[in-house]
């Protein structure tokens, strides 16, 4: 079981953006619009001096604002997480923590074996919405489990008439 995640230090970067630095020494940029703009408990922080007022709480557990809102550092690492950019070498790592085959990666992603390869050596950013689904598989185990089909190596068998 791993450790859970533990705030050292949090400051606003700009309007909705958190920059924290994690007690294992790592960093993370976590943007909050779309939590800030759709989820209607979090409406107050539209108020960039609300939003400013952030405060890690509980030993580093979370962070909080005025009026009590709050939320985890397990939340907040899993955001930062799904918002970091993945370029070819990271694709490479996925796919390769995953155990997937080029074809298979185009399988359970929706995309043409050509596609993948050209991933793999991609030096920018990833599509969005690959990135997505790869950060989403990496989180959820089940949406992997969900979509994933085995591929086997050679020709199909052919069935013989009867």
């Amino acid at each position: 079981m791993s450790e859970l995640p533990r705030i050292d230090r949090v400051k606003v970067e700009r309007p909705y953006t958190l920059v924290i630095r994690w007690r294992d020494g790592t960093r993370s940029r976590v943007d909050l619009t779309g939590l800030v703009s759709r989820f209607v408990p979090f409406a107050p922080l539209r108020d960039e001096d609300v939003f400013a007022a952030v405060e890690i709480v509980d030993f580093g557990t979370g962070v909080e604002w005025p009026g009590g809102l709050d939320s985890s550092a397990v939340a907040l690492r899993r955001l930062a997480q799904s918002q970091r950019a993945m370029t070819g070498a990271d694709f490479v790592r996925w796919q390769k923590a995953h155990e997937l085959s080029n074809q298979e990666a185009a399988d359970l992603l929706g995309v043409a074996l050509s596609t993948v390869k050209g991933y793999r050596r991609r030096k920018r950013r990833l599509p969005k919405a690959i990135q997505i689904a790869c950060h989403t598989i990496d989180a959820d185990p089940t949406a992997f489990y969900a979509h994933f089909r085995p591929r086997r190596s050679g020709r199909p068998r052919q069935r013989r008439a009867a």
